[in-house]
């Protein structure tokens, strides 16, 4: 039978694999904050108040890391970043081994225990990455290197070895890409989706589920940027639709759908999305938050040649 550090490590995976699946790696804080059942008892994955958590179940070690994005007006004691080793740096708590959180991260270190990294993306909003391994421990520093690399050889298939690289190396460099790549997705989809108050822009649809950012300029253009203007929060269906450019947006935040798609009878859905040509989409109070006129002008006439 597996032991209950195992066992314990394992449910909170499971756990997270269904949080991931439901929220698209942009987890509430209330979901991640659900007891986890196991035997006759439950555990926790993390704590709101602290940032290296160890269940009262599991003997030694820890489960867990968290890194928080404050609220507008507190201020952030985290000095945690992306490096250029592929993984993050992660700030101990003050106090060095003094501090009973400290000696177990230690221990977890040691051991190379499987441990959750929370990245926070947006107040209250989380990344999880997982199984995430602590590679490195500078105490001086009071800091902790945190890295994905047992994920490295599942780049074998897309990585090939050439001129003066080995596939050690392309591994180690797809790592540092999806890691970051990742990152970055969740904390535009976390800041759009807050402007628009979990809604879609187009319908209204109130379910962040459901819910995508979609960018106005593509993230793989070289004007893209990472703006929450350059964000507008559709429903899985209709940024599906503005990104095929079958709906378009013009520069006065109007719906425009394509000759094809309006002329196709098929039902009712098709004929909702029809009712869309002409109206306005919803846009976020801030005006700084809103979609800017000039990506949307550029992303409209592509639209209009299509």
């Amino acid at each position: 039978m597996l032991n209950i550090d195992t066992r314990l490590r394992q449910a909170a995976f499971r756990r997270l694999e269904a949080l991931n699946q439901q929220y698209s790696n942009d987890v509430p804080w209330e979901a991640i904050a659900k007891p986890i059942p196991l035997d006759s008892e439950s555990f926790f994955i993390a704590s709101r108040a602290i940032g290296i958590f160890q269940p009262r179940q599991m003997p030694d070690g820890i489960l867990s890391i968290k890194t928080v994005v404050p609220k507008q007006g507190r201020i952030n004691i985290y000095s945690d970043a992306t490096s250029d080793e592929g993984g993050f740096w992660y700030s101990l708590e003050a106090g060095g081994t003094a501090k009973r959180a400290n000696r177990q991260l230690l221990i977890s270190y040691e051991r190379q225990d499987p441990i959750i990294y929370l990245v926070g993306v947006a107040p209250g909003r989380y990344l999880p990455l997982w199984p995430c391994y602590i590679d490195n421990v500078d105490l001086a520093k009071e800091l902790c290197h945190v890295s994905m690399h047992d994920r490295a050889g599942q780049a074998r298939h897309v990585a090939e070895s050439h001129g003066a690289y080995t596939v050690d190396e392309i591994e180690k460099r797809y790592v540092i890409r999806e890691a970051k790549t990742r990152v970055h997705q969740a904390e535009f989809r976390a800041r759009v989706m807050l402007a628009y108050s979990n809604r879609c822009a187009m319908t209204g649809l109130p379910v962040p589920q459901l819910l995508e950012a979609a960018h106005i300029i593509p993230d793989t253009h070289q004007d893209s940027t990472a703006e929450v203007s350059n964000g507008i929060s559709l429903s899985r269906l209709h940024h599906r639709a503005y990104d095929a450019d079958l709906i378009g947006i013009d520069p006065d935040y109007r719906i425009h759908l394509n000759d094809n798609l309006l002329s196709t009878q098929d039902g009712p859905l098709l004929e909702s999305m029809k009712q869309l040509n002409g109206q306005r989409i919803a846009i976020p109070r801030n005006d700084r938050d809103r979609p800017s006129q000039e990506a949307l002008e550029l992303r409209y006439q592509r639209f209009l040649t299509r």
